[in-house]
């Protein structure tokens, strides 16, 4: 086989996306005598992936021409039997072409893109699920959130996991006091709970700051900081502008590097995640992996991923009220010894199933590769 990845993803800090593309493909072995051809942006380290993938770089900065002309070139150029891409496919396809679509929020949540993001999401990714030759998402609920808006079958979208990397761990006292968090994002020493993700919409991080303050008001007594982590996306106006009311106390660090996340994690007394919608949501399983307790938005992909955790607190992401009542639960919970639940999810295990997906779209006629495929 001859397979091309997109991972253009990979360097460029984009939460959930980058972490599935540079977790799958950090831990995949191809079979022997197969060609695998990893596309990545000029400028991103390589190291992790040379040595098992033929590494191309893309020639053009304008993502329009890397998703449409460029790769159908290299798609021509490197002979390839298979192409994979994320969320849109070119237009001219010299082969099969399979596509990974992570969650299609837009379709649910208009008003929490701009306006030139929607429509092209809207025009583009249908285009892309009903001309791809297979589709790849992170979890059952949005495979089946693709199958029934697209009216596509389910036999064409396969499941792949997220799964947390182990950097994510508890901390000694002495690594924390060598990385020095507190003292680099000026925290201080009061205790903190901490949120993660990309600042834009529906990561609700509005509420969040509402429901903050109103536990503040609720308990003048307790000192407890909000520390949000998470690089401006868009449309973060309005998140930045909540910031403000309580600026001694709300920190917001942006982007950070993965050792300084796992010790703003391991510090923190509680991890709160009140996205409104995911089509995974890795980071309360990173918190977990960290002894931190967590409590997570009462969504249906959050009940799929994490299940009845006993580590994780529940609350309506449309309610500051419920929101506030959740955090009084987590600061107020001892610490975790460890989830269970974090054994469901491997890289590794989803790098094998990732292989078996290729094996599968380019050997259709092979009923043993179809099988193997099925037990996943």
């Amino acid at each position: 086989m001859r397979i091309g990845i997109d991972a253009h993803m990979i360097g460029d800090h984009s939460g959930g996306n980058e972490s599935f593309y540079s977790g799958v493909f950090g831990e995949f072995q191809p079979d022997k005598g197969d060609d695998y051809f990893l596309f990545l942006k000029e400028g991103v380290d390589d190291t992790a992936y040379c040595d098992r993938f033929n590494i191309v770089r893309f020639k053009s900065h304008n993502a329009f021409i890397r998703n449409f002309v460029e790769l159908s070139i290299l798609a021509k150029k490197l002979k390839l039997d298979l192409l994979h891409t994320q969320y849109y496919i070119p237009f001219i396809r010299p082969c099969p072409v399979i596509c990974t679509i992570h969650d299609i929020c837009f379709e649910h949540y208009k008003d929490i893109f701009t306006k030139g993001e929607y429509f092209r999401n809207k025009l583009l990714i249908p285009y892309a699920a009903k001309h791809s030759a297979g589709i790849v998402t992170v979890s059952e609920f949005s495979k089946k959130d693709i199958a029934e808006r697209y009216h596509i079958s389910p036999k064409k979208i396969h499941v792949v996991y997220n799964a947390v990397d182990p950097v994510f761990r508890k901390m000694t006292l002495d690594e924390l006091a060598a990385v020095g968090v507190r003292e680099k994002y000026a925290i201080g020493n009061d205790p903190y709970i901490i949120s993660v993700g990309n600042l834009q919409p529906r990561k609700n991080i509005p509420r969040l700051i509402q429901a903050y303050s109103m536990y503040k008001k609720r308990h003048p007594e307790k000192q407890l900081k909000l520390v949000i982590v998470g690089k401006k996306a868009w449309m973060y106006d309005e998140i930045l502008k909540h910031a403000q009311t309580d600026p001694s106390n709300i920190v917001l660090t942006g982007y950070v590097e993965r050792e300084d996340l796992v010790a703003l994690i391991n510090e923190a007394r509680g991890f709160v995640y009140p996205s409104i919608f995911e089509g995974f949501g890795i980071p309360p399983l990173e918190a977990l992996a960290c002894g931190t307790q967590a409590a997570v938005s009462d969504i249906p992909v959050m009940r799929e991923v994490l299940g009845e955790s006993t580590e994780t607190e529940f609350f309506d992401p449309l309610s500051v009220e419920s929101i506030c009542e959740a955090i009084e639960r987590l600061v107020n919970k001892s610490v975790i010894e460890g989830a269970d639940v974090l054994r469901r999810y491997s890289w590794k295990k989803s790098a094998e199933v990732m292989r078996e997906i290729y094996m599968a779209l380019c050997y259709r006629t092979t009923g043993q590769r179809e099988k193997r495929l099925d037990e996943y």
